[in-house]
């Protein structure tokens, strides 16, 4: 039996996971394989509008939203998850308008979340972060690298020694690393996926799904997850169980 443990991470799981490698190396050493879901690192090449019109929201309005004691984005049993509770719990509503929604913020992928996958869904989303980490994310939007959070020059100094965020030291990441994603995912860009995965250096497969029209919200969601991505993710489990 393996003294290691086998990770998988999805889109935010996936970044957390190059960070904490990247930082705390010897993490390396305790981990048997690290299975990558479209993750989540700089995102300049974001397709999504509406995606880049939250993310940027929050990264220009962070200090302002502190001032006023705003700390939570999105809650759950906020404002906005009520109402698309709300209107999502009706099975016409959720086969048309929450999938359009749900493809504002990625892409279309017809047939592929069933009207009863929404309806569940949108009873539990979105479910709340820190305005903290949506800044962050609006931050990766701008930059065309992975990145620590940016304070701004003079806390910048103060926090990392520089004034410019340091970057994430990604040949740290010395773990064997399966990255899979779709061709068609808004949110996670197979530019930036494909950018981050050729900066790693034990990198055993990058893997597109492949349908052609697979995208974010597949991974979690897709009635197809277990034709398309499961026997992949099962192969390097078993090759390191």
């Amino acid at each position: 039996m393996s003294d290691k443990i086998n990770y998988i991470g999805y889109s935010q799981g996936g970044g957390t996971f190059l960070m904490m490698n990247s930082e705390r190396p010897e993490y390396n050493d305790k981990i048997g394989v690290g299975i990558l879901l479209e993750p989540a690192t700089r995102l300049t090449y974001t397709r999504s509008q509406l995606f880049r019109l939250i993310l940027d929201y929050y990264r220009a309005n962070l200090p302002y939203l502190y001032q006023v004691g705003t700390y939570e984005a999105l809650p759950l049993g906020g404002t906005e998850q009520e109402i698309a509770a709300f209107v999502c719990k009706d099975y016409v509503l959720a086969d048309t308008v929450c999938r359009k929604f749900l493809s504002l913020i990625d892409s279309f992928h017809p047939g592929s979340i069933e009207a009863e996958t929404i309806r569940v869904l949108m009873g539990h989303f979105p479910a709340g972060t820190s305005v903290k980490n949506m800044a962050y994310y609006g931050q990766a939007l701008n930059v065309d690298v992975f990145q620590k959070f940016d304070y701004g020059p003079s806390r910048n100094l103060q926090m990392y020694g520089t004034a410019q965020p340091p970057t994430f030291n990604l040949s740290a990441v010395t773990v064997p690393v399966v990255v899979i994603h779709g061709r068609n995912d808004f949110m996670t860009s197979p530019a930036d996926v494909d950018w981050v995965t050729s900066h790693l250096p034990n990198v055993l497969e990058n893997y597109y799904v492949v349908h052609p029209l697979s995208n974010h919200f597949d991974v979690p969601f897709s009635q197809f997850t277990a034709r398309y991505i499961l026997p992949k993710i099962k192969q390097y489990l078993e090759m390191f169980s």
